[in-house]
């Protein structure tokens, strides 16, 4: 099997090195951090985007946002390169319909799989990020040995772009109990509780969470909602809206949807 990486950085040089070591030749785009991690550990690289994605079994995208996607695959030919019976996984986390969107602009034979991803630097760098995929069964199935390289659990939850709208959901989430969990620790505060001591103890509790663990060091609360907030705004955005489009009421996440817009 020969694949094709595009995306690198503290996550996707982890995830090709892992691909690396099950014995699966990759050819990474020559940008990014961690270019030189891979190339130490076997990758070849190459600075044009359709050389990247000309003749191989799978094409793995690890990139910001939809944009970034669009300007790889339709800009620069990636797409267009593939060739019939090849596999295009998108680990982006953007919106569902922009999936579907790829693949009904994808060359006769190319099949489209998105498969976002639960996990950090350290889960990628352990192998253990968990996988939540939407697309054929057939294509997740030709894909699953670099998958299963780098993740702990794979779910595959339905069509294309379900692997999305999950992912979607669970930020959205994430970022209410961030909101919440501040609110509270903040009523801890005030009540003259320190925030770590507050946060170590909710999180041995029933309101235990992986927002509240952030708190545990006992850094000032808008401190941590700030270093949190870059990371969700794209994804709070995108999870409304993509329930906008089905009519469906996020009335009682409006406080989250303020506090993250853009």
């Amino acid at each position: 099997m020969n694949i094709g990486w595009v995306g690198l950085g503290s996550i996707g040089a982890h995830m090709v090195r892992h691909v690396l070591a099950a014995g699966i030749a990759v050819t990474a785009y020559a940008r990014g951090q961690g270019l030189q991690a891979v190339l130490s550990a076997g990758a070849a690289s190459d600075a044009d985007y359709t050389a990247v994605a000309a003749g191989k079994d799978v094409v793995v995208l690890c990139v910001f946002d939809d944009a970034q996607v669009a300007s790889v695959l339709f800009e620069h030919g990636a797409l267009a390169a593939m060739r019939p019976g090849s596999i295009l996984v998108i680990h982006t986390t953007g919106s569902p319909g922009f999936a579907r969107l790829v693949q009904s602009r994808a060359p006769e034979g190319v099949l489209v799989v998105d498969a976002t991803f639960s996990g950090g630097p350290a889960q990628a760098e352990a192998g253990a990020l968990r996988l939540i995929v939407g697309g054929p069964a057939e294509a997740i199935e030709r894909a699953r040995p670099v998958l299963d390289a780098y993740s702990q659990r794979i779910f595959h939850v339905g069509e294309l772009g379900q692997g999305q709208a999950i992912k979607l959901l669970n930020n959205l989430l994430f970022a209410a109990n961030l909101q919440n969990a501040a609110e509270i620790l903040r009523m801890a505060e005030q009540q003259g509780i320190g925030v770590g001591l507050c946060a170590e103890i909710l999180h041995d509790c029933s309101a235990s969470s992986t927002a509240v663990s952030l708190f545990k060091a006992g850094a000032p609360v808008d401190a941590v909602l700030a270093s949190a907030r870059p990371y969700l705004v794209k994804d709070v955005a995108l999870a409304l809206a993509s329930a906008a489009e089905l009519n469906i009421d996020t009335h009682a996440l409006a406080a989250t949807a303020a506090y993250f817009a853009k």
